[in-house]
């Protein structure tokens, strides 16, 4: 007879969790960005720098590069369909670029400013990466890595993406899109 209740204790005590939610994930939280190597995409990217051999990075990535023909033949790091960092040399600059889905990088409290006051401010003498994320609200996504420059990426609540590059001498904005 005990037995009996302290099993019908137990399945009350489930069926409770189940129907209020304790056994269920919260849907609110961002899935968490699985990791393939050392470090997720973004991660690695801030490890990375422009003078870093293929060996160097596949040793900060934590696995081998490949081609794809799809994409080119220059050395990718990919760490899904959507994800991956590609090396590119071109008269001796080096290029690693991120290619992140935007839907990771979705940030709520990111406002992004109009095209015409970010034109305004590049013509009146540009900006730094600081007062861009003083302005927008937050940091950017860094997603290209040069000698000479570095490229962030902000991706607003809707989906608006803001890209921009940075001089790595002068901490200057040359360039800024939205896409």
């Amino acid at each position: 007879m005990k037995l009996k209740i302290r099993l019908s204790a137990i399945i009350a005590l489930c069926a409770l969790c189940f129907a209020t939610g304790c056994a269920k994930e919260n849907l609110d939280e961002k899935p968490k960005e699985d990791v393939k190597g050392n470090c997720s995409i973004v991660e690695c990217m801030k490890k990375i720098e422009a003078t870093n051999t293929i060996e160097e990075m596949n040793d900060i990535i934590g696995f081998e590069s490949t081609t794809d023909a799809m994409i080119g033949s220059d050395p990718i790091w990919k760490f899904d369909s959507k994800n991956w960092i590609s090396f590119k040399n071109s008269n001796d600059t080096i290029t690693i670029q991120a290619t992140i889905d935007k839907e990771s990088l979705k940030d709520e409290t990111i406002k992004l400013p109009s095209s015409s006051d970010l034109q305004k401010d590049l013509n009146n003498g540009s900006f730094t990466y600081e007062e861009l994320v003083e302005k927008v609200g937050g940091e950017g996504t860094l997603t290209s890595i040069s000698t000479g420059s570095l490229s962030y990426t902000w991706v607003d609540k809707a989906g608006q993406r803001l890209g921009a590059t940075f001089n790595k001498k002068s901490g200057k904005c040359t360039v800024a899109s939205y896409r």
